[in-house]
Formats: structure tokens, C-alpha cells, sequence
């Protein structure tokens, strides 16, 4: 197996080896800290959700993932944190969902999702490093910028246009995601891109009310580069 971890798990507990092996094959493709649902995984790799609860509870232990308390929004299944939400109640607050402004409810209930540490990640195959990537940072040549899926150009440009160029003009996941996607975009298809995108520092975001995204210095000069390559091809 990729990780030691999981490898340890199947030989320690030998009714946990299929989900162990499957766990592993689906970890190690990981390269952001999205949340992980064990009953999201347990439909995907036909296993009892208890048993995936089990072996994530265990690589906690083995700080390969870390739980965190969130509540989910029904209109646009963002998820935000359980503990901000009861902090609100207490303060007699409103919490609003930053993906769609949508006020939760206070007896939203809460869900337990797993994210893979700093440490875990950083021994992803998706994260390991190439030989040229190597090569170039012993010998100290300049760093070549990662490249980008489509929708996270588009949505850098979006929000390059939208002016969300600082935490004062930071927009909301739906407002970005009508702009970069049109307007029958759901937010809740960009969870992964603006993980991704947060976890590279392009951009930033505020969870609670008024919250939202917007590019850092890195990624306002990357969504200004990508602008205007777009505007020179549509000139071809």
C-alpha cells in the first residue's frame, strides 16, 4: 500500500483490509484538503459506512487526517463549521452559509468529515514532486508555475474581473461560479476547485457572515496573466 499507515491498519485488523486497500488507492490520488465524507466513500467503494468511520477514526489516531465538526447547507451543500454556527446562536447571531447567504437554521445538524493533514498530503502521489521540479530547486533555477484545470482558470479570471482582489471585495462561491461557469452553475461543483486554489495560496476566503473569497497577490497576478492570454487567443 501507499501509506504505511493503512498498511498497518489491514494487518492489525484483518476485517478492515478490502476498505484499507481501497481507502489507499483513493488517498494517496489526493493533492488538496477537501473533506472527506465516509458516507460519500462508503457508496463509491460499496463498503459498511461503520467500517470506513472505523478506519478513518484509526488514521486520526495516526495523524493522517484530522475530524472536524461542520454543518451543511441545504441549498448549496457548502459546508461550514459547527462550532462557528453555536458560537453564533450563543451571540444570538444569524450564521449565514458563505457559498449562497443562505441563514442556517439553528438546529442545523451537525456531521462529522474528515481532511487529510499537511503532512499526509505532502506524500500524495498527486503531490509528489517531479524529477525536473527536483532538479530545478537544487540547483536553484527559477520555479515554474503549476499548471491549472480549466475551471480553476476560469474561475481565477472571474474572479479577477469581479474585483474580488482583497478581503474587502471578496465575493461569494455563487456569485464566482455564475461568473466563471454561467448562470445554472452550482457553487457546490467549485468545492474542490477553490480547496485546490486556497491550498496553492491563490486565494483566500472568510467563512460566517459576509464571507466569501478573493485572490491573493499571487493569485491576482496569475488570474492577470491568464486574462490576458485569453484576450490574445480570441484575437487569433
Amino acid at each position: 500500500m501507499f501509506f504505511h499507515e493503512l498498511e498497518a491498519i489491514a494487518r492489525e485488523h484483518p476485517d478492515l483490509i478490502r476498505i484499507a486497500e481501497q481507502l489507499d488507492q483513493r488517498l494517496s490520488g489526493i493533492c488538496s484538503p477537501a473533506p472527506l465524507r465516509p458516507n460519500d466513500l462508503s457508496c463509491v467503494i460499496g463498503a459498511d459506512e461503520n467500517q470506513v468511520v472505523s478506519v478513518f477514526e484509526l488514521l486520526a489516531q495516526k495523524g493522517v487526517v484530522r475530524a472536524e465538526d461542520m454543518v451543511e447547507c441545504e441549498r448549496c451543500q457548502n459546508l461550514m463549521s459547527a462550532d462557528a454556527l453555536r458560537k453564533a446562536i450563543q451571540d444570538e447571531d444569524e450564521f449565514e452559509c458563505s457559498g449562497c447567504d443562505r441563514v442556517f437554521p439553528p438546529r442545523s445538524r451537525p456531521i462529522l468529515v474528515y481532511r487529510m493533514t499537511t503532512q499526509a498530503l505532502s506524500r500524495t502521489r498527486a503531490n509528489a514532486k517531479p524529477l525536473a521540479q527536483q532538479l530545478s530547486e537544487l540547483l536553484g533555477l527559477p520555479d515554474r508555475e503549476e499548471p491549472l484545470s480549466d475551471r480553476a482558470r476560469f474561475v481565477l479570471v472571474a474572479m479577477i474581473e469581479l474585483g474580488a482582489v482583497d478581503s474587502d471585495a471578496r465575493h461569494s462561491t455563487e456569485a464566482i461560479a455564475i461568473k466563471a461557469l454561467g448562470r445554472s452553475a452550482d457553487a457546490n461543483a467549485l468545492k474542490s476547485v477553490m480547496a485546490d486554489l486556497n491550498t496553492r495560496k491563490l486565494i483566500d476566503s472568510k467563512t460566517g457572515r459576509g464571507g466569501g473569497c478573493w485572490l491573493t497577490d499571487s493569485g491576482r497576478q496569475r488570474a492577470e496573466k491568464l486574462r490576458i492570454a485569453d484576450r490574445n487567443s480570441a484575437t487569433v
